[in-house]
């Protein structure tokens, strides 16, 4: 594949995790952040991903004027879509293909106009990562990165596997996204609160029924507004997926280290379609309840 030219927007620990390994392959990579990234610099400019040797690309701390890239890929967190959107925009970037890789159910149609009419593509992560330092931890299940089957999706598809991470184009994408939301929904609270990893939150019977009833209540409220695998089916696979993976969720590693959590966005959404639908999502709220009792 002929060198491309790629920025990442957003570099936390997907965003650095990215970057290192499409940098890995020979392409120009550049890293814009802020926290994570600064606390990733060392003198010999390289990083762990599972104990292997990767080095870094170029780290960025402001955001480049007038550029072209053939890939900008925006990993910020939920609350940070807004403004990096418009720093963007006001930097007057250009990109051959815009994509996105946010949690759950994100609607970035609203963005085209900001983005002079380019569309996001989305990217849909089942997987799990933390960073320390410039040691990173990249947990897998068997779904891994998921794009949509459009002519986009297709060609990053192509790219994300030539280096080295596998990114399938699925027909039903936002049946994926919506199975990821109840992930996040059903698991990512729960660590927080019980202060667990999900493979801890499994091994315990309160929380693994605590568990069991979330995910039946996120199914049958989302059921309402996508076309789901049937409940038993996604279930089985849900517990397959994570029941065993030694990770401490993204809001768990927020609330740590003193950061916004993206939990309202989560399960504050499964509440509003809930309440759309005239549906009861008194796990959800529960949900929040608790997590706002964390010190």
């Amino acid at each position: 594949m002929n060198k491309k030219k790629v920025l990442i927007c957003g570099a936390g620990s997907i965003g650095i995790f990215l970057g290192a390994k499409v940098y890995s392959k020979n392409h120009e990579v550049y890293l814009f952040g802020r926290r994570k990234l600064k606390a990733a610099e060392n003198e010999r400019n390289e990083i762990f991903i599972n104990n292997k040797k990767f080095r870094m690309p170029l780290q960025i701390y402001e955001m480049p004027r007038k550029a072209r890239y053939d890939f900008i890929f925006i990993t910020s967190k939920i609350y940070d879509l807004d403004k990096v959107i418009m720093l963007i925009s006001k930097s007057k970037l250009k990109g051959k293909i815009f994509i996105g890789i946010q949690n759950g159910l994100v609607d970035t149609s609203r963005y085209k106009k900001i983005l002079h009419n380019t569309r996001i593509t989305p990217i849909c992560i089942f997987g799990g990562f933390k960073i320390e330092k410039n040691k990173l931890k990249s947990l897998h299940t068997s779904i891994g990165w998921i794009t949509e089957n459009s002519k986009n999706g297709k060609e990053i598809s192509k790219f994300l596997l030539s280096c080295g991470i596998l990114c399938v184009a699925k027909k039903n994408f936002n049946v994926f996204r919506a199975e990821k939301m109840i992930v996040n929904c059903t698991l990512n609270g729960l660590s927080a609160i019980e202060k667990r990893t999900f493979k801890q939150l499994f091994s315990k019977k309160e929380t693994a029924e605590r568990i069991s009833g979330l995910f039946d209540e996120c199914y049958n409220i989302l059921k309402r507004e996508y076309y789901l695998d049937k409940q038993d089916k996604m279930k089985k696979r849900f517990f397959k997926n994570w029941h065993n993976i030694n990770h401490y969720s993204s809001t768990y590693q927020d609330f740590l280290s003193k950061r916004k959590s993206e939990i309202y966005f989560f399960n504050g959404t499964l509440i509003k379609v809930a309440k759309k639908h005239g549906l009861n999502a008194y796990e959800n709220k529960r949900i929040l309840e608790d997590f706002r009792k964390l010190k």
